[in-house]
């Protein structure tokens, strides 16, 4: 209402020209029912388009409601996602305190493992310092009641220059663990503890001097007893 009231006060109807007027004046006899016509339907036009705009204006205001809802939603979301991140970041630092922890707690029983298996490989080879191991005796040679510390004495007897003053002692001789080899294979080595450390030294520097032994026509060779680990640190060297 109120913008039809507006526009009968604003609205000015053209001035008709002079061939309009004698138009009018000829053959229109009706020109103000024409004039009242057009003016009516055009504020009809307006009165539509102004209904259409409130209706648009009314779905943005609801569409802007919805965003405002679905904002608000979103911010609860995300303070909830802040606060759980929150939480995960106290839980992290502490987790990565007690990594950090075990990890030093780690590196100190390492380091005592490595403490504990070195001295264990010293007890072991200090166990072994009066051994030798003897490799090539064929199988069977210590059957006919022979015990094996006199066997070795007697092999040792023949490939080394050995003196009768100062006789050598055998406390144990036996061949090392395993089943018996077949006839085509490598002999099991024996191994033979001394009663003396010097005993031991003195049978592998006579080794050294020989070269090449030799028993009932088979090569022998002697080695000091000593375990894998330090067999091996041995071969880097």
């Amino acid at each position: 209402g109120l913008l039809l009231f507006l526009f009968i006060i604003i609205y000015k109807p053209p001035s008709p020209t002079r061939a309009s007027t004698a138009k009018m004046a000829v053959g229109d006899p009706l020109p103000n029912a024409t004039l009242g016509l057009a003016t009516s339907a055009e504020i009809a036009s307006l009165m539509n388009l102004t209904q259409e705009m409130a209706t648009d204006v009314a779905s943005i205001r609801t569409n802007i409601a919805d965003m405002r809802g679905s904002l608000e939603s979103l911010g609860q979301r995300v303070s909830g996602a802040e606060s759980k991140m929150g939480r995960l970041g106290v839980v992290t630092d502490d987790h990565e305190a007690r990594l950090i922890r075990v990890e030093g707690e780690l590196a100190h029983q390492t380091r005592y493992a490595g403490e504990l298996w070195d001295r264990v490989q010293d007890l072991e080879n200090r166990s072994r310092r009066n051994n030798i191991r003897v490799i090539g005796v064929p199988e069977g040679v210590e059957g006919n009641g022979v015990s094996g510390p006199t066997m070795l004495l007697s092999i040792l007897q023949d490939c080394l220059l050995l003196g009768e003053s100062d006789p050598i002692e055998v406390e144990q001789a036996h061949r090392t663990l395993g089943p018996r080899p077949a006839p085509d294979q490598r002999p099991r080595p024996i191994i033979a503890r001394l009663l003396r450390f010097q005993d031991r030294e003195r049978i592998l520097r006579l080794a050294r001097e020989a070269g090449e032994l030799y028993w009932r026509g088979g090569k022998i060779m002697i080695f000091p007893d000593m375990s894998r680990e330090l067999a091996a640190q041995r071969k880097c060297f």
